[in-house]
């Protein structure tokens, strides 16, 4: 364990309007607790969804492998989807190389439906051969989404709750397949005194197959990725779970200056620039971690944290949250709320507040907590008085008094303005 969490907040998020009940559960689902067994998890392998060119001119057969709860034990008439992208440069990888599979098979447990997606691999390794490595990586994502939609009732997707997320090179295609605009990647790719990379490579929406299905997305699942700075728009910014290593010299955690002609946001600027709009964002920081962190067993734990991420949106809860810690989530087991135990008249005022609380109702000693939603403590003092005086960035959080001559407890819910 390194150090405790540095920042938090808890926020109300504005961006998702229309809240999907049948999804914000009181059971385990979408949580960090694997509600099917392994046994449960039904496989599509190799779907095959489109084809295109590489970079040497040879056909690509584009597939993915697709995981979800067998269609007979789960009867939920419609299941979020999550759709994952591997690493590798860009030059290898797989969609079963990593530990990408295992993050796929964990979601399923937790009841998403999910998919691992190979795309198109190789490049001249120039700086520029590079960048339109990322471009056909981009096409091929799109692919694989229309695909998915065009084919939800099959394996029952809700597309209007669709999250994507990757490693690494596969963290860039997701980014790029949320944020890239087809003149933000033709005015790049210019600067490279070369040919507007639509041109060369293909529209970016219509490359690999000829479906046409539309789509969007909630939210997105960064593992040590980042996206060019001048692709991201306020209007299209979605929330996002990251993890990322503070010694990554491959993909840096900030910004990264040393491309010719862009920058490219790393997950902790992505994470400060989504917090100062108000869009819900969640990082998690190794100190110590270089590139590709809490990897094969410890990916259960981006996987739950993913799992609860994705959840509190379901539930218009979602919290903004940066943390050197490797702190597991806890969704499944919110802090319950019990108000029987003292004296119906004990009052917490102000609710809201601003940096102070007054608890009125029972004499004595008074030890007092405060936790936030992961149930993580970030209030403990010991107080006669029953005042409270704290300071606290904007949210709700949970304050647990227990009188201690008489080792009662009482719990409330407070708002900070």
């Amino acid at each position: 364990m390194k150090n405790k969490f540095l920042i938090l907040t808890i926020s109300f998020f504005s961006v998702i309007g229309n809240i999907n009940g049948q999804y914000c559960t009181n059971d385990t689902r979408y949580t960090e607790v694997a509600y099917f067994d392994s046994t449960e998890i039904s496989v599509a392998a190799n779907v095959q969804f489109g084809s295109a060119l590489d970079h040497l001119g040879n056909a690509y057969a584009l597939r993915m492998d697709i995981y979800y709860p067998n269609l007979t034990i789960d009867l939920s008439p419609k299941r979020p989807f999550v759709m994952l992208f591997h690493g590798g440069g860009f030059s290898s990888g797989d969609k079963q190389s990593g530990d990408i599979k295992d993050l796929c098979i964990h979601m399923a447990r937790r009841g998403f439906v999910c998919a691992t997606v190979n795309y198109r691999l190789g490049y001249n390794f120039s700086e520029y051969g590079q960048y339109k490595a990322r471009y056909r990586a981009i096409q091929d994502g799109h692919a694989a989404m229309r695909h998915i939609v065009n084919n939800a009732n099959a394996i029952r997707v809700d597309t209007s709750w669709m999250f994507v997320g990757g490693q690494s090179a596969g963290s860039l295609l997701a980014l790029g397949m949320v944020y890239a605009e087809p003149f933000e990647l033709d005015s790049v790719s210019l600067l490279y005194n070369a040919t507007a990379v639509s041109a060369e490579l293909g529209n970016l929406y219509t490359s690999g197959n000829n479906l046409t299905n539309t789509y969007s997305f909630k939210g997105i699942f960064n593992n040590w990725g980042g996206v060019t700075k001048t692709e991201v728009d306020f209007n299209e910014m979605l929330p996002t779970v990251a993890f990322h290593g503070e010694l990554d010299t491959i993909v840096k955690i900030d910004a990264d200056n040393s491309f010719l002609h862009y920058t490219l946001n790393g997950s902790r600027a992505i994470h400060n620039d989504l917090i100062a709009k108000n869009i819900c964002s969640e990082l998690t920081v190794d100190t110590i971690g270089g590139h590709g962190v809490f990897r094969n067993a410890s990916s259960v734990f981006r996987a739950g944290r993913a799992s609860c991420f994705f959840k509190s949106i379901f539930c218009n809860t979602c919290t903004n949250f940066y943390t050197t810690d490797s702190i597991p989530s806890t969704c499944s087991s919110p802090v319950s709320i019990n108000e029987n135990y003292f004296d119906p008249n004990i009052k917490v005022y102000p609710n809201p507040f601003d940096n102070f609380i007054k608890i009125e109702g029972v004499k004595g000693a008074l030890d007092i907590t405060i936790y936030n939603c992961f149930g993580q403590l970030v209030y403990k003092d010991e107080k006669s008085n029953g005042e409270v005086q704290i300071s606290l960035l904007p949210g709700i959080y949970f304050l647990t008094t227990k009188h201690l001559e008489s080792n009662k407890t009482f719990t409330t819910k407070l708002i900070k303005n």
